[in-house]
């Protein structure tokens, strides 16, 4: 069979992983995704603008563009992480990987700077991963003292890739901005990379704290549901990144395992739910609030195997899907990583 002209002659590997864009090339750190939406911002005009009139409004005068810069950095007032100059316009941008946010006084040293030295129309926009709800965005906002904030989800930013891709002229301009958009996609979650390893969590039959009237098994069966903290400052040995999948342990045995379709991070998720909001009564504390896919069952019954009642651990997928018990399948999967020189 012929080779179609312009496709790629083999597939391209960097340190075991595909490279589907150029921008895979960088990686997936923090820097890695702020140099490419920079390149991106360097070459189309187009997304510049996008991005200054989704901040500034569509209908503010903008001027010729006068400069894209990476990581500019001035003594006393920190280094920015992306800032596009018009004439009549000034964005600072604080790229943000995953749900993290910058600190308060991080704004405002940027604040500082642009005010000592600028007379355009000044902006400082975040941009991460957490929902737009998310309370601590809120309190980003008023961060800028004289210099308005405004917050970005990364899903927006590859919005506006794609909208400027689809209306560009230029070929060449629409085939890269194509690869950022697919580069942001990959990158936007931020999962483990681990890709095939579940989350193995246990669920209890008993009423959530509160007056709820529902259990956290009731929660994922009736309502299709799950939150659990955020790791890190939490001493409950909760992770600090979203899996890729879950599983859920109940009356002594595997229930299910679902794809982690989705997620945000958030103080108290279950007041969206109306039949949890109000009701439930527990520390706030930050919270991943997943969208599950369908449910995978395992063909045969999978028991606990002398788990402690509430531990959580992590499986292979497959090995989990195989095993008699999800200690056996914990087991393998602390040997294979082993012997891959992963733990």
């Amino acid at each position: 069979m012929a080779r179609v002209p312009g496709a790629p002659v083999t597939e391209l590997t960097l340190h075991g992983r595909a490279v589907k864009t150029v921008f895979d090339l960088l990686g997936a750190r923090e820097d890695d995704i702020t140099y490419s939406l920079g390149w991106g911002l360097s070459r189309s005009e187009a997304l510049a603008r996008a991005i200054l009139g989704e901040v500034f409004g569509t209908d503010a005068p903008q001027g010729p563009l006068v400069a894209i810069r990476l990581q500019e950095s001035e003594t006393g007032t920190g280094r920015t992480d992306i800032e596009i100059e018009a004439e009549y316009q000034h964005l600072v941008i604080e790229a943000k990987r995953g749900w993290r946010l910058p600190l308060p006084s991080q704004l405002a040293k940027y604040t500082e700077r642009l005010l000592a030295r600028d007379e355009r129309d000044r902006h400082i926009a975040v941009v991460a991963e957490c929902a737009a709800d998310y309370p601590p965005v809120a309190a980003l906002l008023g961060a800028g003292g004289g210099v308005p904030v405004s917050y970005i989800p990364w899903a927006r930013v590859a919005e506006l890739v794609q909208t400027t891709a689809r209306a560009a002229h230029s070929h060449a301009e629409r085939r890269l901005l194509a690869e950022l958009h697919r580069y942001l996609l990959g990158v936007m979650t931020m999962q483990d990379v681990r890709s095939n390893m579940v989350y193995v969590v246990s669920l209890s039959t008993r009423e959530i704290a509160g007056s709820s009237g529902l259990s956290t098994v009731e929660v994922l069966e009736r309502l299709g549901r799950y939150f659990c903290p955020v790791g890190g400052a939490n001493p409950g040995g909760w992770p600090k990144e979203p899996p890729n999948y879950l599983g859920f342990r109940y009356r002594g045995r595997l229930q299910a395992i679902h794809h982690v379709e989705g997620y945000a991070v958030r103080l108290a998720p279950w007041e969206r739910i109306p039949e949890l909001a109000g009701r439930v009564e527990v520390p706030e504390h930050d919270q991943f609030d997943f969208e599950l896919g369908p449910a995978i069952r395992p063909e045969h019954v999978v028991r606990t195997g002398n788990l402690f009642r509430a531990q959580r651990v992590w499986c292979a997928l497959d090995l989990l899907l195989t095993s008699e018990t999800i200690r056996e399948a914990r087991d393998k999967t602390q040997e294979r990583l082993a012997n891959a020189g992963e733990v």
